[in-house]
């Protein structure tokens, strides 16, 4: 049995590694039987691209375009904290500032050093009478303290601020006082961008079946770059804030669309390695962010370099709409015409035109029956009718007996993969160190954990690899949290680089998730599955800011113990799970693994057809 899992896995990897002769075979193959009589029994779309090509110089093209706007994309998720920077900040003391006492002077006499952190109170003052101390003047004031101090004690709410403009001159929190009692509107400036990603993502689906796949990008595309220059325009934070959820909403779009069409006219062998390499242009955006913000110090313009970064996405006007659409919407002229143009730039000679046609209403035939299997007899319409349904539908999986503890269990390790990518992403507060220089690193790190996680993988199986990544991400914070807690001065570089190794297996982490959850499903359940995981741990991530910014600061050591700890779990959480590499995935409930170790049925031809197009689904999920 051994012997014959080594030949099919040295078979797949030889097929991978063919390239184009993976092409000129099937030409070779045509010429030596029939293919005129072979193409109108195609069933499926993935069969017909194959005659026209999945390795040509027009498939290259469409993923590379997919793939560059993608370098656009951490311009609102990876921003905040640079729009948002935060400059040292105390009471602004109005009768003090009249009478042209310097900021030392002020600090001096107005503001109260904090006993826990040794540094001046940001959001209190001292409840002296003012008037008083200016008219006197600050040597004299000083010295007679008693007739300034109405209650030496007191303190006071700041009326006003005042910041320190030689370390961020222009930024939202300083020019809408997002501080103290505001601070939570800072904070709510990125969970809100985390929302419109949530709303994306349980969007896309209809938006891209409606309008296809190119229209609904060029959509998203223009209505990103209108709202990310209005948002340079925001004359308050809350407009700001409803900005950046439109903002993320049509970036979701973007990347959803592009990665559902790079997907559908690639082969499957091709899925998985184009899947890390899809990602690798949001590992550049996110060295751009911040070197952006370093050249462009004034929030408004930052806003305008982004949206202006944006601008890349323009390319898209040059990708053609997916032809498995076109054919599945019955627009076979159409999608002959693009095959067509395809074939002929891969160098593919095509059967006839009737031929391509009968193969088109084959595919169309086995598309629509499969919907209709999966939303099953027609039900009279209504609004009962419609929560029924959807409420059954949330439920099936938590109902399903077998399928109910790894959901449960996959739910959870998707919320603590997730919620801490974006975490560490945004953690150079926490450790208090350069936040230009962090942001940068941090986008460098995600190079090596996209390309070194698939030969991972291949040698330890999925399983073992989470396990150790996760294993990794908790012990690397966990030790910057020890030095906080202790109030043990390491090196910055040394919390630097602890935090981001954390970030590096994080990341490696949440990708290999993706893929794990698809291995370990049903095609019945793992669409489902895998929407409902992602949209469990995009809720997750709308508290990341609020824990980082408002708890962190009030118990710095707050992030980095929690993220720790749940990561932790979920390392000895994932070992219940069975290892799925090398094995082929399952077709319904009934077959799924319930014991760790054991073997996973391995299918049928048609059956992985299936499964290949159920991946489609779940893409857009």
């Amino acid at each position: 049995m051994e012997g014959k899992v080594s030949e099919e896995v040295v078979k797949n990897k030889d097929r991978d590694v063919q390239g184009d002769s993976h092409d000129a075979l099937e030409d070779r193959r045509c010429l030596e039987m029939d293919c005129d009589a072979r193409l109108p029994r195609v069933t499926s779309f993935e069969e017909l691209m194959r005659w026209v090509g999945t390795r040509g110089r027009w498939n290259i093209a469409i993923i590379t375009i997919c793939a560059l706007g993608n370098i656009a994309s951490p311009t609102s998720s990876m921003t905040y904290h640079f729009l948002g920077a935060t400059p040292d900040h105390w009471c602004s003391v109005q009768p003090l500032l009249d009478a042209n006492w310097t900021d030392e002077q002020i600090i001096s006499l107005a503001i109260p050093i904090n006993n826990a952190s040794g540094k001046i109170e940001e959001c209190v003052m001292r409840d002296y009478n003012y008037s008083g101390a200016a008219a006197l003047g600050y040597e004299t004031a000083l010295a007679n303290l008693s007739v300034a101090a109405t209650d030496a004690q007191a303190l006071i709410a700041c009326p006003a601020r005042t910041f320190n403009q030689s370390q961020h001159a222009a930024t939202t929190v300083t020019e809408w006082d997002l501080v103290c009692d505001r601070r939570y509107l800072y904070s709510t400036t990125q969970a809100a961008t985390f929302l419109g990603s949530l709303l994306g993502s349980l969007a896309s689906s209809h938006l891209f079946d409606v309008t296809g796949r190119r229209r609904g990008v060029l959509l998203s595309c223009v209505m990103n770059i209108v709202f990310s220059f209005l948002a340079a325009a925001a004359p308050d934070v809350r407009v700001f804030i409803l900005l950046r959820l439109l903002i993320e909403t049509c970036q979701v779009f973007l990347y959803i669309g592009c990665f559902v069409l790079a997907m559908e006219i690639c082969d499957e062998s091709q899925r998985n390695y184009i899947g890390a390499l899809y990602l690798l242009p949001w590992a550049l955006g996110c060295m751009l962010v911040p070197g952006l913000a370093y050249l462009v110090r004034p929030w408004r313009w930052q806003q305008v370099a982004y949206s202006l970064l944006c601008c890349v996405t323009l390319l898209y006007w040059l990708l053609p709409e997916s032809p498995r659409w076109l054919i599945f919407k019955g627009r076979h002229d159409e999608a002959l015409t693009l095959l067509e143009t395809a074939a002929r730039v891969n160098q593919r000679k095509l059967p006839s035109q009737e031929v391509l046609r009968a193969a088109m209403r084959n595919i169309m035939h086995k598309e629509g029956n499969k919907v209709q299997e999966e939303r099953g007899p027609a039900q009279p319409a209504g609004l009962r009718h419609h929560a029924t349904r959807a409420w059954r539908h949330l439920l099936l999986v938590l109902t399903t007996r077998g399928v109910r503890q790894r959901a449960l269990l996959l739910y959870y390790i998707w919320a603590v993969t997730t919620a801490p990518y974006y975490s560490l992403s945004h953690f150079s507060s926490i450790i208090n160190t350069n936040i230009y220089m962090y942001s940068f690193l941090s986008g460098v790190v995600e190079v090596p954990a996209y390309l070194g996680l698939w030969p991972a993988i291949t040698y330890l199986g999925r399983r073992a690899t989470l396990t150790v990544l996760l294993l990794f991400t908790g012990l690397s914070v966990s030790v910057v949290t020890v030095f906080i807690v202790l109030q043990y001065e390491a090196p910055a570089e040394l919390k630097m680089f602890l935090s981001l190794s954390g970030k590096m297996a994080i990341t490696a982490s949440l990708h290999l998730v993706w893929v794990f959850t698809g291995e370990l499903f049903s095609t019945k359940h793992r669409a489902r599955i895998v929407g409902e995981a992602s949209m469990v741990s995009r809720i997750g991530t709308v508290m990341v800011p609020y824990v980082n910014d408002l708890l962190g600061r009030v118990y710095p050591w707050a992030p980095g113990a929690m993220l720790s700890v749940a990561v932790t779990i979920a390392s000895g959480l994932v070992w219940i799970l069975p290892e799925t590499a090398n094995r082929k995935l399952t077709q319904n409930e009934y077959e799924e693994v319930t014991v760790p170790g054991t073997p996973i049925r391995r299918v049928t031809q048609n059956e992985q057809e299936k499964d290949t197009e159920e991946s489609i689904s779940l893409a857009v999920i």
